[in-house]
């Protein structure tokens, strides 16, 4: 199985070790193949708001060359994991960076068929409140990507650090890491054969129609009529 990890930071604490859990346990069914990334190490740059990848193309990104790994990282994946701790209450501000420099590949931008038959999970953790604002925000992207199974994984751990979070914690995290693996291996197995999610069905063939009469963005337009989805072809 091939894996893209993107992680929130570069601490090796509670989601990191949540992250390492779940490593473990696939690797108990699979060879795994993994490529990750830690940020802001692998990706320091804050979008500039320049629109240069969603009129000209992502090549054209003034940041191109530390986003295009991470590109073709999750283009070859069949997992993707995105993982953050919670910073006042949402994914880090590194992650967010990086998830903006990645809204051209939405499906109301440029989507890419390569990532509608991936499986993506979230994995968060916090001493205390905000897993389900920061697990939505990473959600989000993974839907609007494509990916067409998400999962999450939710942990409060109650503590700063992972050698604080108590046994009993890690072995209620241990058991939801087991069950979690054992879901996301089924799923890999017949992903293929899975329906698309009807939320992602719909904003495709909306978009269909907004792309019909696009003539503000003719460099989306064109991936849409390049892959003959403007004339009846479908991805689905």
């Amino acid at each position: 199985m091939k894996i893209t990890i993107l992680s929130g930071n570069t601490r090796h604490g509670s989601t990191w070790h949540c992250m390492d859990m779940l490593r473990q346990e696939l690797a108990k069914y699979d060879t795994l193949d993994i490529t990750e990334f830690a940020l802001p190490r692998d990706m320091p740059h804050f979008c500039n708001g320049c629109f240069t990848c969603i009129y000209h193309g992502e090549a054209k990104c003034p940041h191109a060359e530390k986003v295009n790994p991470i590109i073709e990282a999750l283009l070859a994946a069949d997992l993707i994991i995105l993982t953050s701790p919670i910073y006042a209450l949402d994914i880090s501000g590194q992650m967010k960076a990086l998830l903006d420099h990645l809204c051209f590949m939405w499906l109301s931008h440029r989507p890419n068929p390569g990532m509608f038959n991936k499986i993506g999970l979230t994995i968060t953790t916090t001493a205390g409140a905000g897993l389900g604002h920061a697990t939505k925000t990473l959600r989000s992207s993974l839907t609007f990507w494509g990916v067409k199974r998400v999962y999450s994984m939710k942990n409060v751990v109650a503590a700063s650090k992972w050698t604080d979070v108590t046994a009993k914690k890690q072995a209620e995290i241990q058991k939801k890491t087991v069950a979690m693996a054992n879901k996301i291996v089924k799923t890999s197995r017949k992903i293929e054969s899975l329906p698309t999610p009807i939320f992602q069905r719909f904003m495709f063939f909306m978009m269909t129609g907004m792309m019909k009469k696009n003539t503000w963005n003719l460099h989306d337009r064109g991936h849409w009529e390049a892959h003959g989805w403007l004339t009846g072809s479908s991805p689905f």
